[in-house]
């Protein structure tokens, strides 16, 4: 399935080291994201997509939570609606990509400047596998193709290990769009095939959202509700 946007003005258009980054406003969207020329957000449906990731850890009142990727700001913004929530650690690689959002999408800025935030500029799973912290659970919010993926059943495997054990084994993933026909319709069944086999209730839920065109599909491991 293709769809086309009609741009009503381009608020930034850049190329970074890592992906082809465009902001433009819509009449129908509002503020619209583009990474590779694919949707990841637009003021209009947002709040569904950041609700299907963060509702279960903001649900299961998690305090310290580190999100791999992430860098649109967006996944920050839902989870520090939550009162529990003390700390997020934010790893995305792309320092472009959170400098052009701060500066363009409604929010962001005051949610990267949130005293609760941490940034870190670099591959989140690199960092996840390397750092000697513990979280409550994370958020993995990337791209449906993810830099750095290599091989998609032993990076998850190791990923989901790093969980189990500095994430009390709870997480929550964006998988990409649920349509059967879509080109990442392998990673959703290597992700959930890989996390069932380390880490417990896993569940996949789907959400659609309008803008996308299609229901997409979360994941979500390890919670008690």
């Amino acid at each position: 399935m293709h769809l086309a946007y009609h741009a009503k003005r381009f608020c930034f258009s850049c190329q970074s080291k890592y992906q082809k980054i465009d902001i433009i406003d819509n009449d129908a969207y509002g503020r619209m994201l583009f990474l590779d020329h694919n949707l990841q957000h637009t003021e209009y449906d947002a709040r569904i997509f950041n609700e299907a990731l963060c509702s279960t850890a903001k649900r299961n009142e998690a305090a310290r939570i580190i999100v791999l990727g992430g860098g649109s700001g967006q996944t920050l913004l839902e989870l520090l609606e939550s009162p529990t929530i003390t700390h997020v650690t934010l790893v995305d690689i792309d320092q472009l990509l959170i400098e052009s959002c701060r500066k363009h999408i409604k929010g962001v800025n005051q949610a990267f400047g949130d005293p609760r935030v941490r940034v870190v500029i670099g591959n989140a799973f690199s960092y996840l596998h390397s750092t000697t912290e513990k979280f409550d659970t994370a958020i993995i919010d990337l791209t449906e193709s993810p830099f750095a993926m290599g091989n998609r059943s032993t990076t998850l495997n190791q990923v989901y290990f790093d969980i189990k054990s500095k994430c009390k084994g709870c997480c929550s993933q964006y998988l990409g769009s649920s349509v059967a026909l879509a080109k990442n319709r392998r990673l959703i069944d290597t992700a959930y095939s890989s996390c069932r086999k380390i880490l417990s209730k896993v569940r996949l839920n789907d959400a659609f959202i309008p803008s996308f065109g299609a229901p997409h599909t979360f994941m979500h491991a390890g919670y008690e509700k």
